[in-house]
């Protein structure tokens, strides 16, 4: 399926669901079905399949829906790292990364909403508390 990277120019690849790897597609005009980003080696995809919205890190996936699916996302100050996890009762995921702010002196993630416009797993982390951004988004990559 194709994806935009957003987070890179909106650079488009073709993900491969069932390996969790992408590829490069220079000039694609196909409609995206989602969105991804390589995330501290972690292939992460956030895509519309069969009118439901999944999440997907290397070849785990979740069901944005779940009512099990439980994320996490949070900085640790002194060390300038964001943490984000996956816990289902399933599988789990955890990815620790450099935060996106890390190299702005004196800087104070504040302000929360800035992480989903700056930080990839922000955005995820948003459209998993957003019921009425889910449902835009199944709708615009459906």
């Amino acid at each position: 399926m194709i994806l935009t990277k957003p987070f890179d120019n909106g650079d488009r690849v073709e993900f491969e669901v069932s390996t969790g790897t992408a590829a490069p597609v220079p000039d694609m005009t196909e409609k995206p079905q989602g969105n991804y980003a390589s995330v501290s080696s972690s292939n992460v995809a956030i895509y519309c399949e069969n009118n439901r919205l999944f999440l997907q890190v290397n070849k785990q996936r979740w069901d944005l829906a779940s009512r099990d699916l439980v994320l996490k996302y949070y900085h640790y100050l002194a060390k300038k790292t964001t943490r984000f996890e996956v816990h289902a009762a399933d599988k789990d995921a955890v990815i620790e990364y450099k935060s996106w702010w890390s190299d702005i002196p004196g800087f104070e993630p504040v302000e929360p909403e800035m992480d989903e416009d700056e930080d990839f797993l922000g955005y995820v982390y948003a459209v998993w508390n957003n019921q009425k951004l889910q449902e835009s988004l199944v709708k615009m990559w459906g």
